[in-house]
């Protein structure tokens, strides 16, 4: 008889413990990023007493339960509903994917699905509690180049940076019609006859003033669809064309496209160069071209860098050139079809400039500064954990846990995508919570009235003797 009483209080410990999980739940209902939980009971055996009968041959137990227990809680990691919030900073995470946030004092790193960050006053993300957001740092063109962990940190003033690289972009086109100009005409960027087209660009120096560049082409009858390429600019001269190692030209080179009208791959190049990845092919402006060097000043008092580091791209090669000679460069920035002149560049070059605005790219996580010069450079990608098995995060408030092992880290991308502007809700559905709150309610009122039946039939037994 005893039995039931105490199989009652496990009953009651039990749905209580339920009901405190709900209210847990409920009552963070509308906290970014949080993940509901769910008791997991288990059954208790006080004793078992199992006994053969031998005349059918068949087995038959006798089971004393002693009750009910909670052997642990649950977290649901099901995704919440995404809410717009129009905040380029608030980010949301598609995926199992944690962001990755670090505390200022102590260095500890802490992850969450809570993505409300903001810009502090020293430029870094953080949340609510000051802990930086982690990334890592990319180049202007949006690739990692660093493999550690770094707080994402964006810049309040940029620099000015002086131009040293020119890249083609599609579409650019030579007109494969163009007469080529005779070797007997000495070029002139005064002289319209000397050259068939010519296309301006703007450049900057070290301390951010801006002049105009020329970029000059000239079919030559030195080979075959041969072009050589001028770049000039009247910066720090008069104007005047020579070749005594003074004059205000940058350099000049040579590109050759096949009968197809793309770049040619030649071994004898001038200064050719493939980047490390093997993806871009460049040229470099020729410095020894006719004595003809990067002027070291400008009217400002700026500089630029040394005319070896200036360099022009006009391809990306899709495939290993290595030791190869004649060969076409797959995708050319610059092709030579039967169609008119048309030229499309950019440069790396830019004034200084004064934060704008920041936003982070949905997809793949980039962290993007705007700012007052035009500009807008990648600087980091959010970093994403991913736990094999999310029972191993520890909750330690605040949106945040901690972990007794090692994630996978990765930027966003494929099955972990980052949505700008949004944020996560909670997961929790209060109609679900309603139920199992009655469920709670009605299975502890349950347990009660075991132990007031219980109560009941021992007083009976009592009053026999009576």
């Amino acid at each position: 008889m005893m039995r039931s009483f105490f199989n009652a209080v496990t009953g009651l410990n039990a749905y209580r413990t339920w009901m405190d999980i709900t209210a847990d739940n409920m009552a963070n209902v509308n906290t970014i990023g949080f993940k509901g939980s769910r008791p997991l009971f288990q059954d208790v055996i006080s004793s078992v007493t199992i006994g053969l009968n031998t005349v059918t041959n068949t087995m038959k137990s006798t089971t004393y339960g002693a009750g009910v227990m909670v052997d642990s809680t649950q977290k649901l990691w099901t995704i919440g509903n995404f809410k717009q919030t129009g905040v380029n900073t608030d980010l949301a995470i598609q995926g199992r994917g944690l962001f990755i946030i670090k505390d200022p004092i102590t260095g500890a790193h802490y992850y969450t699905r809570d993505g409300e960050f903001r810009l502090s006053r020293d430029g870094y993300m953080v949340n609510s509690g000051g802990f930086k957001l982690q990334g890592f740092k990319v180049d202007d063109r949006g690739r990692t180049i660093g493999t550690g962990l770094e707080d994402i940190h964006v810049v309040q003033q940029l620099p000015p940076n002086a131009t040293s690289q020119i890249r083609f972009l599609g579409p650019t086109n030579l007109n494969a019609d163009a007469s080529a100009v005779s070797s007997a005409t000495a070029f002139d960027p005064a002289n319209p006859s000397s050259y068939n087209y010519k296309y301006t660009v703007t450049i900057y120096d070290s301390l951010g003033t801006p002049y105009q560049a020329d970029i000059f082409f000239r079919k030559t009858t030195a080979g075959t669809n041969t072009w050589s390429v001028y770049l000039w600019s009247d910066i720090n001269k008069d104007g005047v064309v020579d070749t005594t190692g003074t004059s205000d030209i940058f350099g000049v080179w040579d590109i050759q496209f096949d009968n197809n009208g793309l770049l040619i791959y030649s071994s004898t190049a001038i200064n050719r160069e493939l980047t490390p990845d093997g993806k871009l092919y460049q040229y470099y402006l020729d410095p020894t071209a006719g004595g003809l060097a990067v002027p070291t000043t400008t009217p400002s008092g700026g500089t630029f860098t040394t005319s070896t580091n200036w360099r022009i791209i006009v391809g990306e090669e899709l495939q290993a050139l290595a030791g190869s000679t004649g060969t076409t460069i797959d995708n050319s920035f610059i092709t030579q079809y039967s169609s008119d002149f048309i030229v499309t560049a950019d440069q790396n070059g830019y004034a200084k400039g004064d934060l704008v605005d920041v936003y982070v790219l949905s997809e793949d996580g980039a962290v993007v500064g705007v700012y007052s010069n035009g500009k807008s450079l990648p600087l980091y990608r959010v970093a994403v954990a991913v736990f094999a098995d999310p029972e191993e995060l520890i909750k330690k408030g605040a949106n945040l846990y901690t972990s007794i092992s090692t994630p996978t880290i990765m930027t966003p991308g494929g099955a972990e995508k980052v949505r700008s502007g949004m944020l996560e809700m909670s997961n929790v559905d209060i109609a679900s919570e309603f139920i199992n709150l009655i469920s709670a309610q009605r299975a502890y009122q349950a347990n009660t009235r075991v132990i007031t039946s219980s109560n009941t039939i021992l007083e009976d037994t009592i009053n026999l003797v009576r």
